[in-house]
């Protein structure tokens, strides 16, 4: 009797939903590391692809796996060490970033400099040390075990398991997709710190590595990384410095989001633009400032999860953008 009770599709989907929330609250009470073995998962995730791509080249798996493991604690400590540096040295100029009074809506500009100054701690440089050497040896140690964990699942549930195919495309295709946004990210980073640097704006580089790691931001990171250099630009410059900057950022934006970009990948988010929106927040609120990086990657694999069930699949198609005929693309 009890064998042939079935539980009924509406209270499947209650269930689902409730495990759902517990899952967000457990991520929301252990944001403070759980978002930082996220964030490590991601990078390593995109940095895999450099092993296997100097495996192609005919090295063997333990020297690609020492070279990869060099080149990420070499990247990833030159990064630290630039942004802490970086940072000091731009917590002692902040007192003399200020808007000359005889400049056009002085007043205002300045007011938004205190408010960053204020609400965003540019000095804990322990937190970032921690954080960051954190992040490089998780991720040192991901990339070497990724090829064993893969050879693992294979081995237990086969190379021909449906699941298990639809996972790795799904890896695969998530990995291709955000390899071009690291690649646009860099163009896009290096031309906007040449474009600072020519016009002799104060931490030109700084910005432009602000650029490329917002640029993982959909629709708002751009906008976020605009803002330091039109302050900057307004108190070097007055308004119309601030006003050329602004047209500068906008025009730049449009170009790579609106047409390189698109063109690289040959498809857009798959999300719809309130989806994104929602989910950057959301993701925000859970995980803290790393749930707007991952957070659209994220909602992404929750879709498509959702998406091979019946009875969510009517939720996946409503968060997906595009006409009917798109999402028939993509769940081929």
């Amino acid at each position: 009797m009890i064998e042939d009770f079935k539980i009924p599709p509406f209270l499947r989907q209650i269930i689902i939903i409730a495990i759902i929330l517990v899952a967000v609250v457990a991520l929301k009470f252990t944001s403070e590391i759980t978002s930082l073995i996220l964030l490590s998962i991601f990078l390593s995730l995109l940095l895999y692809p450099f092993l296997r791509w100097l495996e192609k080249k005919g090295l063997s798996y333990n020297l690609s796996v020492i070279l990869t493991i060099i080149g990420i604690f070499a990247l990833g400590m030159g990064i630290l060490a630039f942004l802490l540096i970086s940072l000091a040295e731009l917590v002692k100029a902040i007192p003399n970033l200020t808007i000359p009074s005889s400049s056009f809506l002085a007043q205002y500009g300045n007011q938004i400099i205190e408010f960053l100054v204020s609400n965003i701690n540019l000095s804990d440089a322990g937190g970032l040390l921690e954080s960051g050497i954190f992040i490089i040896f998780s991720v040192i140690f991901l990339v070497y075990e990724l090829p064993k964990i893969k050879n693992r699942l294979i081995n237990e549930l086969g190379a021909d398991n449906p699941t298990l195919k639809k996972s790795f495309a799904l890896v695969g295709e998530f990995i291709k997709y955000f390899l071009i946004r690291v690649k646009v990210n860099f163009i896009y980073g290096m031309g906007v710190a040449g474009i600072l640097f020519i016009f002799d704006i104060n931490f030109a580089v700084l910005w432009g590595l602000l650029t490329f790691i917002l640029g993982f931001i959909p629709y708002i990171g751009i906008a976020i990384a605009a803002i330091p250099p039109i302050l900057v630009a307004w108190a070097k410059y007055g308004i119309e410095g601030a006003i050329i900057m602004t047209l500068f950022f906008i025009v730049i934006n449009t170009i790579v989001e609106s047409y390189i970009f698109p063109r690289l990948t040959g498809k857009g988010l798959r999300m719809s633009i309130y989806v994104v929106f929602v989910a950057l927040f959301l993701w925000g609120w859970i995980l803290g400032p790393v749930g707007f990086f991952i957070g659209v990657p994220l909602t992404l694999i929750i879709i498509r999860y959702l998406d091979q069930f019946s009875e969510t699949r009517w939720f996946a198609k409503l968060m997906m953008g595009g006409d009917e005929e798109e999402t028939k693309k993509i769940k081929e």
